[in-house]
C-alpha cells in the first residue's frame, strides 16, 4: 500500500528539514516453519499505508496466507488504547514490509486510520540523522492528524537507529509511549567500521559500533524518557547479531529460531508485539 510524493508532501503539511544488567527474557513458544530469505530490496519512491482495509488475501514474506486464528491471542487487557503506530523500515526497505503487521493488527481490532508506515527518500544510503529528521515530521504530523498526545513506534533494523536519534535528540521522548524494536542494532556493526575511505557514505559510518553515533545513543540515559522500551529479536538473525539488538534499560525479548526479516510477519512475534501495546501508558 503507498500513495505518491506529492500526497506525502501534503500529509507533511511541508514540513521541511535540512540538510542495572539487560532483562532477558526467553520466550518459549512454538515457531511457524521460517521459509524466509534475506531480499535486498530496490529503493521506490516514497510511499505510505494507512487508512483502508485490510487485504483478504495478504500474505506473508514467503507467498503464504497470513494466519490469524486463536494461536495469536494472548493474556493482554481486551481494552487496549489504540494509540497511533508509526511503522519504521531498515536500510533498503520500504513500507510494504509491514503489509503483514498491519493486516495483523487491523484483524485485532486496531483502526486502519492509526497505521501509519512511510519510505525514507533515500532507503539505501539515507543517513540517520536525517531519516530521524523525517520521523519527526511524521510524527508532528500523526499527532496532529488523530489528536493523540502520543503513538507508538516499532522500528526493524537501522530504523532503530534513526527513530532512537529522534527519540533523544530531537524530543522524540516526551511523544512516544511504547518503543518497540525488531532486530534492531542498537550497538552498530563491526563490519561498517571498515567504511573509513573518503568519501564513505555517511550511514557506513554511523553503523560503526564504535563511532560517534552509536556511543552517542548509547551513553546514558540509553533509554530516556517516560516510556515503554522493548527490543525483539530472533536466535536466527543472519544480519544483526545478538549482542547488538540486546539493549540495556529495555525489556529485551528473545524469539527463538526467528530471522531478521521473519520478524517482521513471524506469528510469535507479533504475540509478543500485541502484548506490549497492551501496556499502560506511564
Amino acid at each position: 500500500m503507498s500513495c505518491s510524493e506529492d500526497t506525502l508532501a501534503e500529509a507533511l503539511f511541508e514540513l521541511d528539514h535540512a540538510g542495572e544488567e539487560p532483562k532477558v527474557r526467553l520466550v518459549m513458544l512454538r515457531i511457524l516453519p521460517s521459509l524466509l530469505a534475506l531480499v535486498a530490496i530496490l529503493a521506490p519512491s516514497i510511499g505510505c499505508s494507512s487508512a483502508g482495509e485490510a487485504t483478504p488475501d495478504a500474505t506473508m514474506s514467503d507467498g503464504s496466507p497470513i494466519a490469524i486464528d486463536a494461536s495469536m491471542t494472548t493474556d493482554a487487557p481486551t481494552t487496549v488504547e489504540f494509540a497511533p503506530i508509526l511503522l519504521v523500515h531498515g536500510i533498503n526497505g520500504n513500507a510494504s514490509e509491514f503489509d503483514a503487521l498491519e493486516a495483523r493488527l487491523a484483524a485485532d481490532g486496531w483502526p486502519t486510520s492509526r497505521l501509519f508506515s512511510f519510505t525514507f527518500p533515500d532507503p539505501a544510503w539515507g543517513c540517520n540523522v536525517d531519516n530521524a529528521g523525517r520521523i519527526e515530521d511524521w510524527v508532528d504530523m500523526i499527532i496532529a492528524t488523530t489528536g493523540s498526545a502520543k503513538i507508538n513506534v516499532i522500528a526493524h533494523s537501522m530504523g532503530t537507529l534513526s527513530s532512537r536519534h529522534f527519540i533523544k535528540a530531537l524530543g522524540g521522548a516526551g511523544k512516544v509511549a511504547r518503543y518497540i524494536t525488531l532486530g534492531g542494532m542498537h550497538h552498530g556493526l563491526s563490519s561498517s567500521c571498515l567504511a573509513t575511505f573518503p568519501g564513505a557514505p555517511c550511514v557506513w559510518r554511523e553503523l560503526c559500533e564504535t563511532g560517534d553515533f552509536i556511543e552517542a545513543l548509547n551513553a546514558a540515559p540509553a533509554t530516556p524518557g517516560n516510556l515503554h522500551w522493548v527490543s525483539i529479536y530472533g536466535t536466527s538473525d543472519e544480519t544483526v547479531p545478538n549482542a547488538s539488538s540486546n539493549l540495556v534499560g529495555a525489556e529485551n525479548i528473545v524469539m527463538p529460531g526467528v530471522t531478521h526479516v521473519g520478524l517482521l510477519d513471524d506469528a510469535p512475534t507479533y504475540v509478543e508485539i500485541k502484548r506490549v501495546l497492551a501496556y499502560p501508558q506511564l
